[in-house]
């Protein structure tokens, strides 16, 4: 089993970082996507949408997008930190959670970061004026989010 991530990238981190809290080590294997090593054919046989992470299995099947590895990791390796949640309430809290953080947080930060900068514009349209509207939406979820972490334990 290896994982194919860009350390830095958020969604490898997410990973990264729900192993760490598992205690589980995943050998790791760094892959270009500055360079285009993830819109190679080899990768995209590894990776349905061609992006990172990716979790290899030894029998040869692969696991795209971080929450389908972090579901997968919980439950191919079961423990006592129940990371999802471990009652009915709190599974789905989790799970609301997740979403809303998602798609009012981190996708606007994506967009932000990818239109304002152009970093991808050799394979994608940059929008700047979509990259400003972006971030002022990350900036305007920020204090929601952390009225919510304030509830956490």
């Amino acid at each position: 089993m290896k994982i194919y991530e860009k350390g830095p990238a958020p969604s490898a981190r997410r990973v990264s970082l729900f192993l760490a809290e598992k205690n589980i080590e995943i050998p790791r294997v760094n892959v270009d996507i500055g360079g285009g090593e993830n819109l190679s054919d080899e990768f995209a046989a590894l990776s349905l949408n061609k992006k990172i992470p990716v979790l290899a299995l030894d029998d040869g099947t692969s696991l795209c997008e971080s929450m389908a590895i972090c579901r997968y990791i919980d439950a191919a390796f079961p423990t006592n930190n129940h990371l999802f949640g471990d009652t009915p309430i709190a599974i789905g809290q989790v799970e609301m959670w997740n979403r809303i953080v998602e798609l009012d947080g981190l996708f606007p930060a994506f967009q932000a970061f990818r239109n304002i900068t152009g970093i991808y514009d050799d394979r994608e349209r940059c929008v700047p004026a979509w990259g400003e509207e972006s971030k002022q939406r990350v900036i305007e979820f920020l204090p929601r989010l952390e009225a919510r972490l304030e509830h956490s334990a």
